[in-house]
């Protein structure tokens, strides 16, 4: 048995056009080449190109709707969704668990950062206090008191010798 020409890049899972280049190529040899088109032995399509495995996903599964099946039961299928949802109602509680706890922290963080301004303004009217009963506390201790000390005209002559006027009594 060969294979033809489309058949062959079918199988090798590559383009007619890359056969047909590694056919002109003498990279792929072939048995001859009549009307039809080429006759290409199986082993050594493989030998260039190694034979692709197919999957799973490549053929459709029982549990995959097709159009034929509109009448037959899906109970796998559905029961597939049924796992899915209940897994996806798990993800949901879980996100609303964490929703509920964050706003449980941010509204116990609001409290807390109220209490700490509270505070705060506490310590600074204390601390206010403080500093004027001390300003206080310096001005009894200093001497504060004007100095009238009074300051008597010198004279001319005072004035250009710089002497200091006589002290009255």
């Amino acid at each position: 048995m060969y294979f033809s020409l489309g058949k062959a890049a079918k199988e090798a899972g590559v383009a007619k056009s890359t056969i047909s280049k590694a056919l002109s190529s003498g990279k792929l040899s072939y048995r001859e080449k009549n009307s039809d088109g080429y006759q290409i032995d199986p082993a050594e399509l493989f030998r260039v190109y190694p034979k692709i495995a197919k999957t799973d996903a490549d053929e459709p599964s029982l549990n995959d709707w097709q159009p034929g099946q509109a009448g037959l039961e899906t109970t796998p299928y559905s029961a597939k969704f049924e796992i899915q949802l209940a897994g996806l109602k798990g993800l949901i509680a879980e996100k609303d668990r964490r929703i509920t706890d964050l706003e449980a922290d941010r509204v116990q963080l609001r409290v807390d950062r109220h209490r700490l301004t509270e505070n705060w303004q506490e310590e600074r009217v204390r601390l206010l206090k403080l500093l004027e009963d001390q300003t206080g506390t310096v001005k009894l201790l200093t001497d504060e008191r004007n100095k009238q000390a009074v300051e008597v005209q010198r004279t001319f002559w005072q004035r250009v010798f710089r002497r200091k006027p006589a002290m009255a009594a």
